[in-house]
């Protein structure tokens, strides 16, 4: 369904460029009648494919009110180091309207400068603005989660703008991406989700399936099942970035794989084929973990970076990468502490930060979920009774900083890309409602409630928040 989006101009003139068509000579002692423009907006946002409308404009003549002629055209926006250049419009202009009112559906993505002439016979006056012409679902909080058979659900909530927000607008999930822009399509056991620069991508396990998607319209561009290639490979996570296009894997078979997100390619590199793994840290870089032996392991330049005997003699607990460090939560048995430790992707000699004798009462264990964030220098990491806070400067807290509702369960912990949001999903399995996923955000340096959005998802697999590409 088309929607109409009426959408005012910020008073700001990127440039204001006035000429004189007529010499005043010509028009004897008067004045030439000069025109001003005004708006409440500046920078505008259209959505691909549906009705912009520009209103609310004021156009003024200083002197006599002459006929206007009005044209509106848009083309590549112009920059430079400094910002906008002094011509804000590079390359042709694609002239689209006439009339003093812009009505035009725009089916080009992207950031572009709008130019507005205005014309009344003695003075021109140009006024330009930067346009963003986005999808609907371009930017915002996106939920994977999957129902009691694995089918994947995708829900999403648009990031509003700021006069949206403004006139009291306020953000709501859709819980029907699929059956909207992929109809007829089924993810099967779907596992976990990531975006890459303008790729979403969602994997499954029993499938061995990749569903490549367009980030900024949800679009399934591509649903490979690589069975046939690699017969054991069933996808449990995403593990990390890799250059020239490249996102790794873990798979039920214990091994690593590299998936080619442009080409739509899985490999299994030599370096992997004897790597037995089976979890991995998804992070920019990927570690990969051997739980059974306590060895994890991050790809390198032609090989793989292993731990090597670092950690043998304790079981781990769970890894967390906060920046460019990776923290090691760890239990020894005899004699019995609690061991906690960094080191980087390079995975060289760790540092220890704390040891803990074991009957200290810390909330740590094989099903934690961690989440790290930068900014504050800290993780949050789950347990049966809450989410627990852990400031890596100081030791671990033996009570938790979150409360589990009563009747749900964590499935799914995560970070906005800044590290100042911490994203919980809950699933409450013997809810009466449909849907009976939830998600619940905090601020990362406060561990307070923000805001809760209630039977928008099945039960939380993975939850991001999708960034503009």
């Amino acid at each position: 369904m088309k929607i109409k989006y009426s959408i005012g101009i910020l008073c700001f003139t990127l440039f204001g460029l006035g000429a004189c068509l007529d010499d005043q000579s010509s028009l004897g002692n008067r004045e030439l009648s000069e025109i001003t423009i005004s708006a409440p907006h500046d920078t505008l946002t259209a959505y691909f494919g549906e009705e912009f409308v520009v209103s609310h404009l004021s156009v003024e003549q200083s002197g006599e009110e002459l006929p206007l002629a009005y044209e509106w055209s848009y083309g590549t926006l112009n920059t430079d180091e400094d910002g906008m250049a002094s011509y804000p419009i590079k390359d042709s202009l694609h002239i689209v309207s006439h009339d003093p009112e812009l009505k035009y559906a725009f089916r080009e993505l992207g950031t572009f400068g709008l130019r507005l002439r205005v014309d009344n016979g003695e003075t021109i006056r140009y006024k330009y603005f930067v346009l963003q012409v986005d999808t609907e679902f371009s930017e915002g909080i996106t939920i994977l989660s999957r129902d009691g058979d694995g089918k994947g659900r995708i829900s999403f909530m648009r990031t509003l703008t700021k006069e949206e927000i403004n006139t009291g607008k306020v953000p709501v999930f859709r819980t029907d991406i699929m059956e909207l822009i992929n109809s007829g399509t089924k993810m099967e056991d779907v596992t976990d989700m990531v975006q890459v620069n303008n790729r979403l991508l969602v994997c499954s396990g029993d499938a061995g399936r990749i569903y490549n998607m367009d980030s900024r319209t949800f679009d399934i561009e591509g649903m490979t099942s690589f069975k046939e290639l690699y017969p054991g490979c069933a996808f449990v996570k995403f593990a990390g970035v890799s250059a020239n296009n490249n996102i790794y894997l873990v798979s039920r078979d214990r091994r690593g794989y590299v998936y080619d997100y442009v080409l739509d390619e899985l490999m299994l590199t030599e370096y992997f084929k004897d790597l037995d793994v089976d979890a991995a840290v998804s992070v920019d870089r990927p570690v990969f973990v051997n739980y059974e032996t306590s060895v994890f392991y991050s790809p390198s330049l032609g090989g793989v970076t292993s731990s090597l005997n670092r950690y043998v003699d304790f079981n781990i607990w769970g890894i967390c990468a906060v920046g460019s460090s990776v923290y090691v939560m760890a239990y020894k048995v005899m004699p019995s502490y609690i061991y906690l430790s960094q080191t980087t992707f390079s995975l060289g000699n760790p540092t220890i930060l704390q040891f803990y004798d074991s009957p200290v009462s810390l909330k740590v264990n094989r099903n934690s979920l961690f989440a790290g964030s930068k900014s504050y220098s800290c993780l949050y990491y789950t347990c049966e009774d809450g989410i627990y806070y852990w400031d890596l400067k100081k030791q671990l807290s033996t009570t938790p900083v979150i409360s589990i509702p009563v009747g749900m369960e964590i499935t799914s912990l995560s970070m906005n890309p800044d590290g100042t949001l911490l994203y919980v999903g809950l699933h409450e399995k013997e809810g009466t409602e449909a849907l009976k996923g939830h998600l619940y955000v905090y601020d990362v340096k406060t561990s307070t409630l923000i805001s809760q959005y209630h039977n928008i998802a099945d039960k939380p697999v993975a939850i991001i928040y999708k960034e503009r590409a």
